[in-house]
């Protein structure tokens, strides 16, 4: 077991939903943030529970186990930063191809609004994925043999359910991320200090 609690650093009961664990982290950071006066060691310690609560895998094995998964939180933390980077990278791209002036535009608007519709997009999959799920199952349940011999149908259809359930289980996962993207960055007042952060993440 590990005397770093993730639900005790960040003030959230451990039914917290994903959005509830947004929020407390956005005001924990608001606090611990060196740039802002706080306690470097306790804005590690925020950034830390954030990361492992805001992973699905992390924070079911946290529950069930109490075992905190570092090098997993830190892949988890460095593809979210991926996905930061690379948005905005074409952010940047685009407003100098339109010929912006790059200190007129909100950088952090732009990927939050670029992230939302992400959102949007993976939960529309993640339904789709869902009633197709569904459909599999219930024409499993109707393709019978009248005898005990092998029913190739049967199988075939397990084996499209199961791709179909690693399908969901990667949207779920990048729904999560996200959802952890668009958390970091409502806290960052500038593209300045998500830069540094970016970096930081490196």
């Amino acid at each position: 077991m590990t005397a770093f609690d993730p639900y005790d650093v960040l003030g959230v009961g451990k039914a917290a939903r994903p959005a509830d664990i947004k929020l407390a982290y956005r005001r924990k950071v608001q606090v611990a943030h060196p740039d802002r006066g706080g306690d470097p060691a306790h804005f590690v310690l925020v950034v830390r529970a954030f990361g492992l609560l805001s992973d699905p895998d992390s924070r079911r094995l946290f529950d069930e186990t109490g075992i905190v998964d570092d090098e997993a939180v830190k892949t988890y933390r460095r593809e979210v930063a991926t996905i930061l980077a690379d948005m905005f990278d074409a952010a940047v791209e685009t407003a100098i191809a339109t010929g912006l002036k790059l200190e007129r535009v909100d950088f952090i608007a732009q990927m939050a609004t670029a992230v939302e519709t992400g959102l949007a997009d993976a939960r529309r999959a993640l339904q789709r994925t869902d009633t197709e799920i569904g459909a599999l199952q219930t024409l499993r349940s109707r393709i019978r043999r009248t005898d005990e011999d092998r029913n190739i149908f049967a199988e075939r259809l397990d084996a499209q359910v199961a791709a179909k359930a690693e399908q969901h289980r990667t949207i779920k996962r990048r729904l999560a991320m996200l959802e952890t993207a668009l958390a970091e960055l409502g806290n960052y007042e500038s593209e300045t200090e998500l830069i540094a952060a970016l970096e930081a993440e490196a």
